[in-house]
């Protein structure tokens, strides 16, 4: 009976979806945290400072995977192009032994997206998505290790529209609790394996009255520091990372049903060098996604930049 159910709710939506042409297309498929975004040392704060960095991510799934994992076979195609800008402060304060530190996170995001089985083609240029704000954060600096800690509140800034697929924003609130650790192998700290995780928290979408579930990400790096001469530093890596979704939506949306929750998991390479004099860094990481199931599937290139003052 389930299945019927789900047989005809699918012709259902296909029909709705021809004839509105725009129709909304999986509502809830994003996340305020699209992982990828750290890998090698991803748990270390820097040191006290004020740092900016800039995230520029290049997305290309071009399939899109059903509950079981399989690619459900439609014509799909989604170009993502975003540019996050994040201002950090460590400050000087001490709490518990930690850096207290806050920061503030724009996204601009470019999207173009083609569904041709449902007659689905929207894009928007580059604009703002949900601006992430983290108004309290704790990094610990050990002789062996890091540990970090914080909460954030992401807030509905950018656009959001059910029947433009393309929206930069999702419609939604959400809270976000960051943990993580470093481990050093050695006591020069040059060889390190880092996890960081986020649990986000979500409120009902605009729209469509759905609460997306709670989410959990874990991002994750394996890395090597050289020395290659006095003013440069190169910190080759695997990295990758994970996702969950916690729990159902609260009800059936737009190309989604409650109880089929998206995970992903993605596996790559990174390196990092670091110009010392200038305390400039570049960072380039690509990643292959896998196990993708309820959501979509591809590869991603990440090159950050970072200014430290």
């Amino acid at each position: 009976m389930r299945q019927i159910t789900k047989l005809l709710a699918t012709l259902a939506l296909c029909v709705l979806l021809l004839c509105s042409v725009a129709g909304a297309f999986a509502a809830t498929s994003g996340s305020h945290y699209p992982f990828g975004g750290e890998g090698v040392m991803a748990a270390s704060m820097p040191p006290p400072g004020f740092h900016y960095r800039v995230y520029n991510t290049w997305y290309n799934p071009t399939q899109t995977n059903n509950d079981s994992g399989d690619n459900s076979g439609l014509d799909f195609n989604l170009d993502v192009f975003s540019s996050v800008h994040r201002f950090i402060h460590v400050t000087g304060i001490k709490i518990l032994g930690a850096d207290y530190t806050y920061n503030l996170i724009v996204p601009l995001v470019s999207k173009d997206i083609s569904i041709t089985d449902f007659g689905i083609s929207d894009s928007k240029s580059l604009s703002m998505g949900d601006i992430v704000l983290e108004p309290f954060a704790l990094g610990w600096h050990g002789k062996r290790w890091d540990a970090s800690l914080g909460l954030a509140i992401i807030a509905p800034t950018g656009e959001y529209d059910a029947h433009k697929p393309a929206s930069p924003g999702l419609g939604y609130w959400s809270g976000m609790l960051t943990l993580g650790g470093t481990y050093f192998f050695d006591e020069q700290k040059t060889l390190s394996f880092s996890a960081l995780t986020r649990t986000l928290v979500n409120t009902e979408q605009d729209d469509t009255g759905v609460t997306p579930g709670s989410e959990f990400v874990v991002e994750y790096g394996l890395g090597k520091m050289f020395h290659v001469s006095d003013n440069f530093l190169v910190r080759p890596g695997i990295a990758g990372c994970a996702y969950w979704q916690l729990e159902d939506d609260s009800d059936d949306g737009p190309g989604t049903f409650a109880d089929e929750r998206k995970r992903a998991a993605a596996l790559g390479l990174e390196i990092n060098l670091m110009h010392l004099p200038s305390l400039i860094q570049a960072n380039l990481r690509v990643l292959r996604e896998f196990e993708a199931r309820n959501t979509a599937e591809g590869s991603m290139v990440t090159l950050t930049l970072t200014k430290s003052f």
